[in-house]
């Protein structure tokens, strides 16, 4: 005969008690179904458990050894319902999320702003890195959802494309430039220019820009000024540094500390990539999250065309 469960149950509940009443009433179960439980546990293990003396089951040795083998069970069966109740606090109320640097400012505050208050029982889970990182993470199921620089395409991977927007100068208010519509080549050329650590596919395709126009340039021939992130040259930006060509989410952040957003004549795009993992059921959270991303960024991206449009009217 097979020992179940509810024969344990009963077995420990009886063992603590030392009625059947009293276990039945425990366990929220009749006293003739505790009876048949420990007599079901007796056949089962070959063993007699308790002397029944006066009403009261009365242990026996080997029911004091089985004991042990029980109360170990049963706190392995406490071990398997906290791992799955891990399991479901994953599947359901975890997000993990990994943006690169330059955009962690701007995408996950008021992304998660906008998401937490459908979702206040979720927890998130933001993770800087390089785009790379992030697509590796995504493809190997460690991260839910992501942003990555560039085109992304990779195995385990599902990339869609997130944004693919003209980039804009950012300068400010009292620049001299700031009156043009507009800029150009030309105009960058003559000025400083912070920009993004040499390799960056970014930075090269700004130099080859620049590296077009007539006569020596400010921007190319004069001093170095280099930066990890978007951000980072903004902030430079703001100190009146020089100029810098970023993403206009990126820039947005900075408005407020005086800078002015100018279109250049020249579309320089960027380009993002939404990350999931491609071998995934059902995802509602991270549905849910890619929902608010890209409501987010219509709306900024809208924004900062207003402000481009805006701010060239007053400067001219």
């Amino acid at each position: 005969m097979k020992i179940t469960t509810a024969q344990l149950d009963a077995f420990s509940a009886v063992l603590d008690l030392g009625t059947a009443t009293a276990a039945a009433s425990v366990l929220n179960t009749s006293q003739p179904s505790i009876t048949r439980a420990i007599k079901q546990l007796e056949d089962a293990t070959g063993l007699v458990l308790f002397n029944r003396t006066k009403g009261r089951f009365v242990p026996t040795a080997d029911a004091r050894d089985l004991a042990r083998v029980v109360a170990d069970n049963h706190q392995g069966m406490l071990r398997i319902q906290e791992a799955a109740k891990g399991i479901r606090r994953r599947r359901i109320g975890h997000l993990r999320i990994a943006l690169p640097a330059g955009l962690r400012a701007r995408v996950h505050r008021p992304r998660l702003a906008d998401f937490l208050p459908g979702h206040p029982h979720v927890s998130v889970f933001v993770r800087p890195l390089a785009s790379i990182d992030i697509r590796n993470a995504v493809s190997k199921g460690l991260i839910d959802i992501g942003i990555a620089a560039y085109e992304v395409e990779a195995p385990g991977v599902r990339s869609t494309r997130f944004t693919e927007c003209a980039e804009v100068a950012i300068l400010p208010q009292a620049h001299p430039l700031a009156e043009r519509q507009e800029l150009t080549p030309d105009d960058l050329a003559t000025q400083r220019i912070v920009r993004l650590a040499g390799g960056d596919p970014y930075r090269t395709r700004l130099d080859t820009l620049l590296s077009g126009c007539a006569g020596q340039t400010q921007a190319l021939d004069g001093p170095v000024i280099e930066v990890e992130t978007s951000a980072a040259a903004c902030a430079l930006a703001a100190e009146g540094v020089g100029i810098a060509v970023v993403n206009p989410l990126t820039a947005l952040d900075f408005v407020p500390a005086g800078l002015m957003l100018r279109r250049l004549t020249h579309t320089l795009p960027f380009i993002t990539t939404l990350v999931r993992p491609a071998q995934t059921g059902k995802a509602p959270l991270a549905d849910a999250f890619a929902t608010t991303l890209a409501t987010r960024r219509d709306a900024d991206l809208a924004t900062a065309a207003d402000l481009c449009a805006a701010q060239t009217g007053q400067a001219t």
